[in-house]
């Protein structure tokens, strides 16, 4: 486009909004778009393409919080004029999204579901106790990384994820890269001449769709709902309850994993995988308290009369090694301050003497 007088080009004076169409009374009825992502797919592949080249080509030290900071402007503002995004990272998501959007008409509806969809994915990322987790992921999904740079990624995160009892199948799932033929249509699979033409899809989804959509649904959830969520059907859904509290945990949110412990076991006394849980997030910042909530996890199987005598056993041979790998740690921490204590102690003395002496003289 042609500049105006004032040597600003004409598209920085709309807005995203002219871009967009208002939203049919259909439309307005959709509350996501997951599972259609695929119709979206020139959005979504604008928006993570534009983060993953600011990543990695302008901003290595640029953060999940800066991002999803930036999102959430753009979803408040994208009626203001595209030159009120100040900031590198809203200007590179904005202008991204220009093309597509004079291609293919979008409602300001979709539009908000997209970029809530592109807030969703990163939080589905914030289990890993990395302050750039997603912009990493996206960095390494689209391939910009060069060949060390990924094999580096790669060992860093299955590390982590082994750490968290990720097994090997789920990581490598979770370290699949994808671009934005990735975003596949239902006809791709099922459809005539597809790969599954002669099946249903329900004959392959059936079991593993139900779980799929309550994970994906709990993640859409806000921190009060997933608290409430799980507070009702948690026994039912351990996994959730473990992701919910190793998130808390890695945002240093003790205080919440315990006021959720509380209320938890007051309501469902005795569920032997919370106390386990809870003990496991306390490992590496009070070993003492880790070693309370295992405790906690053997009198609870002990009482629990469904639990099979051989289990209990096992479980007890592997807190018991844990547990003094755990006071062998504290032991040795104590000591290490006694020596440290001692070390300042010896300095300071020998200090005072050096004053004193050099008053003397």
């Amino acid at each position: 486009m042609n500049p105006d007088e004032n040597n600003e080009p004409v598209e920085d004076k709309l807005s995203l909004s002219e871009y967009l169409v208002p939203a049919t009374p259909e439309i307005k009825e959709m509350k996501s778009i997951y599972e259609i992502e695929y119709e979206y797919s020139d959005y979504l592949h604008a928006i993570e393409f534009s983060i993953a080249d600011y990543h990695y080509n302008e901003n290595r030290k640029v953060t999940d919080k800066d991002v999803i900071s930036a999102l959430k402007n753009i979803k408040e503002n994208h009626d203001k004029a595209i030159s009120f995004f100040e900031k590198a990272l809203e200007k590179e998501i904005v202008k991204s999204l220009i093309e597509p959007l004079e291609y293919n008409l979008l409602t300001d509806h979709e539009f908000t579901l997209v970029l809530d969809y592109v807030l969703w994915v990163i939080d589905n990322r914030s289990w890993i106790e990395d302050k750039q987790a997603y912009v990493k992921w996206i960095t390494y999904a689209l391939d910009f990384f060069s060949e060390r740079e990924e094999k580096k990624y790669k060992n860093q995160f299955k590390k982590f994820a082994r750490k968290m009892g990720v097994s090997a199948a789920q990581i490598d799932m979770l370290l699949l890269k994808r671009n934005e033929d990735d975003f596949f249509d239902d006809e791709d699979f099922f459809g005539e001449g597809g790969l599954f033409d002669d099946l249903e899809q329900d004959d392959i989804f059936k079991e593993d769709r139900t779980a799929d959509d309550l994970e994906t649904g709990f993640f859409l959830m806000n921190d009060d709902e997933k608290f409430d969520f799980l507070m009702d059907k948690g026994p039912d859904y351990v996994e959730l309850v473990q992701d919910y509290v190793v998130a808390l945990a890695g945002k240093n949110e003790f205080e919440k994993i315990q006021e959720f412990y509380d209320k938890f076991n007051e309501k469902h006394e005795n569920f032997f995988p919370l106390h386990f849980i809870v003990g496991s997030v306390y490992l590496n910042s009070d070993p003492a308290l880790a070693v309370s909530y295992f405790e906690k996890t053997l009198k609870a199987t002990e009482e629990a009369e469904d639990f099979p005598p051989e289990m209990r056993k096992e479980l007890k041979k592997h807190m018991d090694i844990l547990t003094s790998l755990l006071l062998e740690e504290a032991a040795e921490q104590v000591e290490e301050n006694k020596m440290n204590m001692q070390k300042r102690k010896k300095a300071s003395k020998e200090d005072s003497e050096r004053r004193t002496k050099n008053q003397t003289i």
